[in-house]
C-alpha cells in the first residue's frame, strides 16, 4: 500500500510548482496554510504519511515506494536533503507515523526528536524555474513568486548545464545574505563565442530588472559566474510531410529552425550549435536563407530552414531547396536499408544466414515462401525502408562488400531503379549479376508482375548493374541444386527473357556455362544442367507459360530426375 503524500504550503505556493509535482506524483494532496501536524493527520487514511514541503523538489522518483519495517513503526523517518551539494537531514522529506506525537516546534522547524535517519537523498532545495518572454510576465512573476529568487530562462536558449539549477543560498546561513539580494548571470553560447548576454539569470526579487535591462537581456547590477550554462539553439523538428513544414513555419517564433528527417542519423551533433547572432548585421543573409549539410554523399539530410525563404512542396519532396547555402560538413548519414535473406530448402542456407547475421545482426530472414516472386513480395511487405537488400540463400558475402548504397532523393530515375551487384560463380568463374546481392524499391516490388519469368528485371524499367562482386553464389552444394541453378539461368539466357541483356554477352555466358568448370565440385552437373536449360530456353523462346515453369522447384526436380536417368 502506498502511504498518503501531502504537499505542504505555508504560503500561497505557485500553481506551477504544484502542478509539476502532481504530474510526477498523481496521488499527492496539497494542503495550504497548515498550522499543525493535527491538520494533516485528519486527512490521512494510512498508517504513515509523507510530508513534502513546498521549498524542495523530489530528487529520487522512487522514494515514495519506501516501506517501514514493523520494528521501526514508532519513528519518524527522515531523509537527506541537498543544498548546493551539501547533504543534511534538515528540512527534507519526512515519513510520519500517524500515531506519533509531534510537537508544534518540531513541525515548524522540520526537525524531529524521535527519528530514524535514512541515508537517501530524497529532496533538494531548488528555486522555481520560469520561462519568460515578456517584461509584463517578468513583473508578474516578481509580484507573485513566494520565494526570494527564481530562475529566468529565455525561450530562445537551451540549457546545457542543468546542474546549475541546484544552486541555492541557504536562508539560515548569513554568509549568503548578499547573494540573495543580487541577480546572478551565467555564460551563454552563441556559435563558438560565449558571453553574459541573453543567458540564464537567477533573479532576486529584491533587485528587479528594468524594462531596458530585460529587453536587452543585459543585467547591470549582477554577479557573473564563469560557467557555460546555456546556448542559443534553434528549435529542432522531425518533419516528414510538407504540411508539417508549413505548420511549423506559421507557428514557430524563431526565425530559423532545424528540419530533420526520420530516415537519417545525425553523427555531428555539434552542428546544432550553429546560430546567427540577431544583433550582428553580418549574419542578415544567413538568417534569410536555407542551410543544407552533407548527408553521406548528398545534401539531403539536415536543413536549417529559414522562415524568410519558404520552399515549395516539390523542393520538400525531393529534399532539394533551390535557394540554399551548402555546407561541406558531414552532419548525417542515411539509415541503413533493411536486409532480407531469402531461403526455401537450400542445403547451405542456415550456414550462410549465420555468417550474414554475425556481421549484420539486423538482417531478417524470409524462409519457406513458395515461389521466387512470392518470397520477394513477402520481403517487400516486411520492409520498413523504401528500398531493401536481398541476399539469396546460396550467397556467401565477400569480405570487402558492405551493405551501403545511397540513392539521392532528387533523382526520380534512381528512386525507381533496381540495383544488382556482381556475383562470382564458383564453378566456371563468371562474374555478373547472376545470384548477386540486389537492392530493390519496396513499392515497385510489391506492384511487380508475378507472372514474369525473370523476377529482377520485371520490377522496374530502370535497372542498374554495379560491377562490384558482392558474394560467391555457392549453388554447387549437391547434384540437384547445382543442376537446377544452371538449368534456370541458361534457360533465361537462351530465351532472352532477361531484359537489357546484350546478345553477345548472353552467348559468351552460355558458352562458359555449358563448357567450363567440369573439374570443380559438381561441375559436371553444372554443365549438364546448363546444356539442358539452354536447349529448353531455345525451344520455348516464345512460350511464356513454358518458361514460367523454371521458377517451379518441384518441376525442376522432376526435370533433373528425367535428365539424369535418361
Amino acid at each position: 500500500m502506498i502511504y498518503d503524500i501531502f504537499y505542504i504550503s505555508k504560503e500561497n505556493i505557485s500553481e506551477v510548482e504544484w502542478q509539476q509535482f502532481r504530474k510526477r506524483f498523481p496521488s499527492a494532496q496539497k494542503i495550504e496554510n497548515v498550522q499543525s501536524i493535527d491538520d494533516i493527520k485528519k486527512k490521512s487514511f494510512t498508517k504513515f504519511f509523507w510530508l513534502v514541503w513546498d521549498d524542495v523538489v523530489i530528487a529520487d522518483n522512487f522514494i515514495f515506494d519506501y516501506r517501514v519495517e514493523k520494528w521501526d513503526e514508532d519513528y519518524v523517518h527522515v531523509f537527506k536533503n541537498s543544498c548546493n551539494g551539501v547533504e543534511s537531514y534538515v528540512s527534507g522529506v519526512a515519513l510520519i507515523p500517524k500515531k506519533a506525537n509531534i510537537l508544534k516546534k518540531e513541525f515548524d522547524f522540520k526537525f524531529y526528536v524521535n527519528k530514524k535517519e535514512t541515508n537517501i537523498v530524497a529532496s533538494k532545495f531548488q528555486y522555481p524555474i520560469r520561462y519568460i518572454d515578456s517584461y509584463e510576465q517578468y513583473l508578474k512573476v516578481v509580484n507573485d513568486e513566494s520565494k526570494s529568487m527564481f530562475w529566468c530562462v529565455w525561450p530562445n536558449i537551451e540549457l546545457v548545464n542543468e546542474l546549475i539549477l541546484d544552486m541555492y543560498f541557504d536562508p539560515l546561513d548569513g554568509k549568503y545574505d548578499y547573494d540573495r539580494t543580487i541577480n546572478h548571470v551565467f555564460l551563454n553560447g552563441c556559435g563558438d563565442k560565449n558571453s553574459y548576454l541573453n543567458g540564464v539569470i537567477l533573479c532576486s526579487k529584491s533587485n528587479s530588472l528594468t524594462k531596458r535591462e530585460f529587453d536587452r537581456k543585459y543585467v547591470v547590477n549582477k554577479k557573473e559566474h564563469d560557467i557555460l550554462v546555456s546556448r542559443f539553439r534553434y528549435p529542432r523538428y522531425c518533419i516528414n510531410s510538407y504540411e508539417e513544414y508549413l505548420e511549423i513555419c506559421q507557428k514557430e517564433v524563431s526565425a530559423l529552425f532545424w528540419c530533420v528527417r526520420d530516415d537519417i542519423e545525425i553523427i555531428n551533433e555539434s552542428i546544432l550549435d550553429m546560430y546567427f547572432d540577431p544583433l550582428d548585421g553580418k549574419y542578415d543573409y544567413d538568417r534569410a536563407i536555407n542551410h543544407v549539410f552533407k548527408n553521406g554523399e548528398y545534401y539531403d539530410g539536415v536543413m536549417l530552414a529559414s522562415k524568410d525563404s519558404l520552399i515549395t512542396e516539390k523542393e520538400f519532396k525531393y529534399r532539394f531547396p533551390i535557394e540554399k547555402k551548402e555546407w561541406n560538413q558531414l552532419v548525417s548519414v542515411p539509415l541503413s536499408y533493411d536486409i532480407f535473406f531469402i531461403s526455401y530448402n537450400e542445403v547451405n542456407a542456415d550456414i550462410n544466414y549465420e555468417k550474414l547475421v554475425s556481421k549484420y545482426p539486423a538482417a531478417k530472414r524470409i524462409h519457406g515462401v513458395k515461389g521466387i516472386h512470392q518470397a520477394h513480395l513477402a520481403a517487400a511487405k516486411a520492409s520498413s525502408t523504401e528500398f531493401f537488400w536481398v541476399v539469396d540463400a546460396d550467397a556467401e558475402i565477400v569480405e570487402n562488400f558492405v551493405f551501403h548504397y545511397q540513392i539521392p532523393h532528387y533523382d526520380n530515375h534512381a528512386k525507381s531503379c533496381v540495383y544488382v551487384w556482381f556475383s562470382k560463380n564458383p564453378v566456371n568463374g563468371l562474374e555478373y549479376g547472376y545470384g548477386g546481392v540486389k537492392l530493390l524499391p519496396k513499392n515497385l516490388t510489391i506492384d511487380m508482375n508475378t507472372n514474369s519469368v525473370d523476377m529482377t528485371t520485371s520490377i522496374s524499367d530502370n535497372f542498374k548493374v554495379i560491377k562490384q562482386v558482392s558474394n560467391i553464389t555457392k549453388f554447387n552444394v549437391d547434384p540437384v541444386s547445382t543442376w537446377r541453378s544452371a538449368f534456370r539461368e541458361c534457360a533465361k539466357l537462351a530465351s532472352r527473357v532477361i531484359d537489357r541483356n546484350y546478345d553477345d554477352e548472353n552467348d559468351e555466358r552460355l558458352y562458359i556455362w555449358c563448357n567450363l568448370g567440369k573439374d570443380q565440385l559438381f561441375g559436371d552437373y553444372a554443365i549438364s544442367g546448363a546444356k539442358a536449360g539452354k536447349k529448353y530456353g531455345e525451344e520455348n523462346i516464345q512460350d511464356h507459360e513454358a518458361l514460367n515453369k523454371i521458377n517451379d522447384y518441384a518441376w525442376l526436380e522432376q526435370q533433373f530426375k528425367e535428365s539424369n536417368n535418361g
